[in-house]
């Protein structure tokens, strides 16, 4: 607002101050084509001189430059003089900005007369500068634990539109691996869509967009990272530093980890499904869910994760609906299996990967009223070492979610679409010895 009432209230003062136009005089003279220009906080500005007559040979016309801004500091400037060909009745000199981060500064450029031509009215022009929205750069984490890959989310905010931000062209901004970091880039992980950008490991926020993100992976045949981390730090670009600040999170770190069931082993009492929120996202009715879900577990109900004989067991000591499918109190042989990859947890608008484990004997209907014995998949995983995540991902819905089961996969189990629609995140902590 500032800077267009500025404008306004120049546009007004040379308006009065003009008492004829240029065409009303016969003799041959140099204006400028407008008083009043601004030059734009990116891109370039041409500022364009008129001659009420051509000259019969160039000439030169140099300009007086002043003002508060200041020049290749604030902005630079192709030439100082207009160049005007013979025959023609225009020229242009072309301002650009630089480092315009200081706000309400301006530029003035008056014409220096030459022989032959008078002045016209418009021989002095004022440019309002734009002032530069200064960038913040940040990944949108500072920690994550990977189990087999992640992604790596980078963004950019503008210091005055916040979110709304949109990168003027393509931004690229460096990502170094600290040397803090235990784990080795191409030993123990590996990086996929990194650009190499003048030596260096890089990633480009394209032009209209605010982020994007890369892939980071454990990589196939490590051996020997669990427990080793890898630091990421963001860099700001090299072209225009001052423009760039740094956010909340310019270091990640990435602990590369294995789940192993030894990991787990203790007691864990449930306390929540928490991903109800997905159902209504995929449109299925509140009734095939609502008070019908396992929720209901006595007080003191619990599942047991022990070895036993070398064998790994999952002992359930339970009286409430999670009963219906750790159906067999002596306990169940529990293997791992495999890690599945990019789940998708709608309650969240994230994905995540599931270390699959095989689990024998229980109930594959998760029914009080049905049985069905059977080995499924089950996923675990371990959040810290108060919580654990148990993932539902095969049974037969037979007491909640059935007509929509039904309707989307004809009743038959598919490992590819479960999980995503039907599948249940179970909350568990542990109880305290």
């Amino acid at each position: 607002m500032k800077i267009l009432f500025k404008i306004l209230t120049l546009i007004i003062l040379a308006g009065l101050s003009f008492s004829c136009s240029d065409e009303e005089s016969n003799s041959a003279k140099l204006a400028f084509s407008r008083s009043i220009y601004i030059l734009p906080s990116s891109g370039e500005l041409n500022v364009e001189l008129r001659a009420t007559m051509a000259p019969s040979s160039d000439i030169n016309i140099p300009v007086e430059i002043s003002g508060s801004a200041v020049l290749d500091s604030d902005y630079t400037i192709s030439a100082k003089e207009f160049i005007l060909k013979a025959g023609e009745t225009k020229a242009f000199i072309t301002l650009m900005p630089k480092n315009n981060l200081t706000a309400d500064r301006e530029i003035k450029l008056a014409i220096t007369p030459v022989k032959g031509y008078d002045l016209g009215n418009k021989k002095v022009a004022i440019i309002p500068v734009e002032t530069k929205e200064r960038i913040m750069y940040t990944f949108s984490l500072n920690y994550s634990r990977m189990l087999s890959s992640i992604e790596v989310w980078v963004k950019l905010n503008g210091e005055i539109s916040g979110r709304k931000f949109r990168a003027p062209q393509d931004i690229t901004l460096p990502i170094k691996i600290d040397e803090s970091s235990t784990a080795v880039l191409g030993e123990d992980f590996e990086i996929e869509d990194f650009e190499i950008v003048d030596g260096k490991n890089s990633v480009t926020i394209k032009k209209n967009e605010y982020m994007t993100h890369f892939t980071v992976k454990v990589k196939d045949g490590a051996e020997n990272y669990t427990g080793k981390i890898a630091t990421l730090v963001l860099e700001a670009p090299e072209e225009e530093k001052d423009l760039y600040y740094p956010g909340s999170f310019i270091s990640y770190k990435i602990k590369l980890d294995q789940l192993k069931f030894i990991d787990m082993l203790g007691s864990w009492k449930p306390v929540a499904i928490i991903n109800k929120d997905s159902y209504p996202m995929e449109d299925i009715p509140e009734e095939e869910y609502e008070g019908l879900l396992p929720e209901n577990n006595g007080e003191n109900d619990y599942l047991e994760f022990t070895t036993v004989n070398g064998v790994d067991k999952i002992i359930p000591h339970l009286t409430g609906d999670l009963k219906n499918f750790f159906s067999n109190p002596e306990g169940h042989n529990i293997v791992f299996d495999h890690i599945e990859k990019s789940l998708d947890d709608y309650s969240t608008f994230e994905s995540y990967d599931a270390p699959y484990f095989i689990i024998s004997d229980i109930n594959t209907c998760f029914s009080s009223r049905k049985t069905v014995l059977g080995d499924v998949y089950l996923g675990l995983d371990k959040i810290d070492d108060n919580t654990i995540i148990i993932y539902f991902h095969q049974y037969e819905p037979t007491d909640f979610l059935v007509q929509s089961y039904n309707d989307v996969l004809g009743g038959e189990f598919d490992i590819d679409f479960f999980p995503d629609f039907f599948g249940i995140t179970y909350k568990f902590t542990r109880v305290s010895e």
